[in-house]
C-alpha cells in the first residue's frame, strides 16, 4: 500500500508544488501584480506570482480587461469570461480591508489563450482521481487487522487494488502528457489571399479562399490562426509597411465579422512589410506573389490528443491549399 500511496501522491507535487504563501495588499495602496490564474469562483481570481505566492483579486463592474499593448499587438477590450484558469495576466488596482486587490485594469497577452480554456479540464479529473485513491487505500489498510482470519479475501482485495493503482498511473501518464503538450501547437494547414498594387481590399476569389479556411476550422479543436501582412517592394517603405498591415487587418475582419472566429482564436496580426519575399520583386510576376497575407492555422496537440483520446498521434501539417500560386506554379488572380 506504500507503492500505491508513492504513486499517486508523486504526480501531484509534480504539477502543484509545495503550498504556496497568501499575498496580501496594503488597503488603499495601489499595486501590480503579474501571475497565473489558478482558479476563478465568480469575481474573484486567485493569482499564483512567479514567486509562489497567491493573491485574490476581485473584478467588478468597471475594471477593464484588454490584450497587451506591444509591437504588432492590437488594443481590444475583451470580456471577463476570457479569465480563465491557466492565463498569466498583469493586474492592476487597489487595495482594500481585506488584504485582496480591486482591479482596475487587467492585461493579458492574446498568445497566453493558447491552451488556457481547456486547462482545467486536464488538472481536475487527476485531482479527483487523487483523492478517490487515497480514499480507497485508506478502507484497505482499515480491513489489515482482519488478515490472519480472511488471508484470502485480503490477498484477492490487494490484487484488485494493484490493478486500479496500475490503472490510475497510466491514466496520471495521460493526463501529464498532455499538459505539457499544452503549449505546443503544430502547423495544421495554410492558406494565401492576394491584393492589388496599393490595395487593402480583398477581392471575391480571395475571400472564397478564406470561406475554406473557416469551413475547416469548423471541425477543430483547440486550433489558433496566425495572420501576416505583406508588400512588394515598390513605392516607400514607410508605406509598404502600412499596406502589410492594413491587409492583415483586413483578413481577421473578415474573419471575425464574415466568418464568426473568436477573437481569442486569432493571434495578433503582423504587418511584415516586405520582408519574407515570396518571389522575385524585380519582376511583375514576382511582385503580385509578394502582395499578399498568409493565413496559418495551428493546432494545439495537447487539446488534439484529448479530443480523440488517449491512442490520438499528434496531428501533422496539411499540405499547402492548391489555391496558393507559389506551391502550384498558377497565376494568382490579376491584380
Amino acid at each position: 500500500m506504500c507503492v500505491l500511496g508513492g504513486t499517486v501522491l508523486m504526480p501531484t507535487v509534480a504539477l502543484f508544488g509545495v503550498e504556496p504563501s497568501v499575498r496580501t495588499f496594503n488597503a488603499g495602496q495601489q499595486a501590480k501584480v503579474d501571475g497565473v490564474i489558478i482558479s476563478r469562483v465568480g469575481a474573484v481570481l486567485k493569482l499564483r506570482s512567479d514567486d509562489n505566492s497567491v493573491g485574490t483579486i476581485d473584478l467588478t463592474d468597471d475594471t477593464r480587461i484588454q490584450l497587451k499593448h506591444g509591437v504588432l499587438r492590437r488594443k481590444a477590450t475583451m470580456s471577463s469570461d476570457s479569465l480563465v484558469s491557466g492565463l498569466r495576466v498583469e493586474a492592476v488596482g487597489q487595495g482594500n480591508e481585506k488584504g485582496e486587490l480591486v482591479a482596475d485594469r487587467i492585461l493579458f497577452d492574446p498568445s497566453s489563450m493558447k491552451a488556457s480554456r481547456q486547462i482545467d479540464t486536464r488538472v481536475s479529473p487527476l485531482e479527483s482521481r487523487t483523492d478517490g485513491l487515497e480514499s480507497r487505500t485508506g478502507r484497505v489498510e482499515g480491513r489489515q487487522g482482519d488478515l490472519e482470519s480472511a488471508q484470502k479475501q485480503t490477498d484477492q482485495r490487494v490484487g484488485q487494488v494493484g490493478q486500479v493503482a496500475e490503472q490510475a498511473n497510466r491514466g496520471v501518464g495521460s493526463v501529464n502528457e498532455r499538459v505539457s503538450n499544452l503549449d505546443n501547437y503544430q502547423e495544421k494547414y495554410k492558406e494565401s489571399v492576394y491584393f492589388k498594387l496599393n490595395s487593402t481590399v480583398l477581392e471575391a476569389p480571395e475571400k472564397a479562399k478564406l470561406d475554406t479556411v473557416i469551413a475547416q476550422t469548423k471541425n477543430e479543436k483547440g486550433y489558433a490562426i496566425e495572420v501576416a501582412g505583406f508588400a512588394d517592394k515598390t513605392g516607400k517603405a514607410a508605406l509598404n509597411q502600412t499596406l502589410s498591415e492594413r491587409r492583415a487587418e483586413a483578413v481577421v475582419r473578415y474573419l471575425e465579422q464574415e466568418g464568426s472566429i473568436p477573437i481569442h482564436r486569432i493571434l495578433a496580426p503582423a504587418g511584415m512589410g516586405t520582408t519574407h519575399e515570396a518571389a522575385d520583386n524585380s519582376t511583375e510576376e514576382g511582385r503580385k506573389l509578394n502582395r499578399r497575407v498568409e493565413i496559418t492555422v495551428l493546432i494545439n496537440q495537447g487539446l488534439a490528443s484529448s479530443a480523440a483520446g488517449p491512442s490520438a498521434a499528434p496531428a501533422t501539417a496539411a499540405p499547402q491549399s492548391t489555391n496558393d500560386p507559389a506551391t502550384v506554379g498558377a497565376k494568382p488572380p490579376s491584380k
